[in-house]
């Protein structure tokens, strides 16, 4: 996967998505809102995105905008005051997770026409039924993998 990263920074140390291969995202639908970093009442409406790739550890989706409702999805008024999201991933077989996270690196498409950013985050809390439910699901598309690439 090539090297992304956020403007004025890298990505952090330890990041490794995972699931889905460079050109091929995973699609899953993603709804998310973004909470202040400085004031947790302010609170961003609700917005769609599509998860690339996804691990225990977190998930790169995309989105046409860095900026919902006045709020960067990355930081509040300065990069010091790190902002929250809040994520619902609808996982096949009608199961959704929900998690919270902070944004580790995002990056403009080059290659898009649209503008489209895609955006890596660490995941901070997530309930231990949700992990379970990840877990599975990442469990199952690895064998997925595996049984196709047996095939070849």
């Amino acid at each position: 996967m090539a090297k992304r990263r956020e403007s004025g920074g890298s990505r952090e140390k330890g990041w490794r998505p995972i699931v889905g291969a460079p050109g091929k995202e995973l699609g899953l639908p993603l709804k998310y809102l973004v909470v202040s970093g400085k004031d947790e009442m302010k609170i961003s409406r609700s917005v769609d995105g599509k998860v690339e790739d996804l691990s225990l550890s977190g998930l790169v989706f995309t989105t046409p905008s860095m900026r919902i409702d006045d709020l960067h999805l990355s930081y509040d008024e300065s990069p010091l005051v790190r902002n929250k999201l809040t994520m619902e991933i609808d996982l096949p077989g009608g199961k959704k997770i929900t998690a919270i996270g902070e944004v580790a690196w995002y990056e403009r498409s080059l290659t898009m026409r649209d503008q489209i950013y895609h955006v890596g985050v660490n995941f901070k809390e997530m309930s231990p039924e949700d992990r379970q439910s990840l877990k599975d699901y990442l469990v199952s598309i690895k064998k997925t993998v595996e049984a196709i690439a047996l095939d070849v």
